[in-house]
């Protein structure tokens, strides 16, 4: 399907149109006035040589005398009328036709020769057409001159004139792209135009509003809810903890309260993600920076999902780069500890049956900082790796969890002064978070 065209386009469009009909209309109607004032002209020179030829001849005497056209390509023709007789032809170029020929132009004039003033003379006279097409082909080429200079000046012009015009829209998709690559929904300037463009932007202003509004209140619920069930949930977990370690419970009774840990596990998982949610949306997380061992870090948590790994038939390879000298980085310990354990459980979730999970911590050879890569084969193209991280995204619909775990590890990834690199290279969907050593 075919693109449609931008704005800018349609703007240059319409003004190279504009210009064009503008400029064919000017210089059509400039062309049939000097058209007509050329031939007005052609035709009073050509009368006024008749009537100077006509005025010369001299029927006083016994022949009549005639003056001959002197000019190059002049034909003539004379005639004398009297009244009641057929007219009498006393004169004839050997060009001339009966007649009108292609290509000349002719006048005629008549005076009565003063002996007998019912008697007529008359006198035709033509000259080629050549000059006068010659003169009307110029003035063609110099208004089709106009016309491509006009052209060109307007393909010029037109994309000053659409930036112009387009820099109060410009400013505005900048403002709402920024706002789509972060979580702030600040206010679209307004620019004082008076017209659609400030209609627009005062438009999407009330319409972020209430968005803000919306985020808003999404956020404390949130906030209120994750509040509330954290309490709970920790009383059960402690309940459910106490009752498995009873010497007389059964073992198909341990089993299910061990399943039923497990699940209470993942149910204080998603609630801490909410409220670390809620938390990054106001601005209301703080980090405390202190040196941590990465490698350390991820040993432990990978030793602590090492079961699940097992479980789902997908072996888990850690790779630690023997040649640094340390893997110390500034980073906060619980926050980085939640960023290592969504990228494991999302290589988990994600990487197909029987497929392995590589974990490798070395540090990087541009900036030389401590790097963790976790890199699992992809089931198919992912696609755009950009949607990944915005929250609430799944790219499968079927699998657990609520789309939150790298949306979470990019932001804090960027509260860290750091980015999470996503990519999938060969197949292989990798996951790298370079993270700044102690200064």
């Amino acid at each position: 399907m075919p693109r449609p065209a931008s704005l800018r386009a349609h703007l240059l469009l319409a003004f190279t149109v504009v210009v064009l009909l503008t400029t064919l209309l000017g210089g059509g109607w400039q062309y049939r006035r000097l058209r007509a004032l050329l031939t007005a002209a052609d035709d009073d020179r050509l009368r006024a040589r008749a009537q100077l030829l006509l005025a010369r001849a001299d029927l006083s005497g016994t022949l009549p005398v005639l003056a001959l056209p002197d000019q190059a390509g002049e034909t003539m023709r004379v005639t004398y009328e009297q009244p009641g007789r057929p007219a009498q032809e006393l004169f004839r170029s050997a060009q001339w036709g009966w007649a009108r020929p292609h290509g000349w132009r002719q006048v005629r004039v008549a005076r009565s020769p003063g002996l007998f003033p019912d008697d007529q003379l008359t006198l035709w006279l033509a000259h080629p057409a050549a000059p006068l097409a010659a003169s009307l082909r110029q003035v063609r080429q110099g208004l089709a001159a106009a016309v491509a200079g006009s052209l060109l000046l307007a393909w010029l012009l037109a994309p000053v004139l659409s930036r112009v015009a387009l820099r109060s829209l410009r400013r505005i998709s900048r403002e709402a792209r920024r706002m789509g690559r972060g979580s702030d929904l600040t206010e679209l300037p307004v620019p004082a135009t008076g017209d659609e463009v400030q209609e627009l932007a005062e438009t999407l202003n009330q319409l972020l509003a209430r968005l803000r509004a919306g985020a808003e209140l999404q956020d404390n619920f949130l906030a209120a809810a994750a509040h509330e069930l954290r309490t709970p949930l920790a009383t059960l977990q402690t309940g459910l903890s106490v009752a498995s370690q009873a010497p007389d419970m059964p073992a198909a009774a341990r089993a299910q309260l061990a399943g039923h840990q497990q699940e209470i596990r993942r149910l204080s998982r998603l609630v801490d993600d909410f409220l670390l949610v809620s938390r990054l949306r106001a601005g209301a997380l703080p980090l405390s920076l202190q040196p941590v061992a990465l490698d350390e870090l991820v040993l432990g948590l990978a030793d602590r999902l090492l079961p699940r790994f097992r479980a789902a038939g997908r072996p888990l390879t850690i790779h630690l780069d023997e040649n640094a000298p340390d893997f110390l980085v500034l980073a906060d310990a619980d926050k980085l500890t939640t960023v290592v354990l969504n990228l494991l459980e999302n290589a988990l979730r994600h990487a197909p049956a029987g497929a392995g999970v590589t974990v490798s911590v070395s540090r990087a050879a541009s900036s030389g900082w401590p790097t963790l890569t976790v890199q699992n084969p992809a089931q198919g193209s992912l696609g755009d790796l950009t949607r990944l991280t915005t929250a609430y995204y799944q790219a499968d619909v079927l699998s657990e969890g609520a789309g939150l775990g790298l949306w979470l590890s990019s932001r804090i990834a960027e509260l860290h002064g750091t980015a999470l690199i996503l990519s999938q290279p060969a197949g292989i969907f990798t996951a790298a978070l370079p993270l700044p050593p102690p200064s």
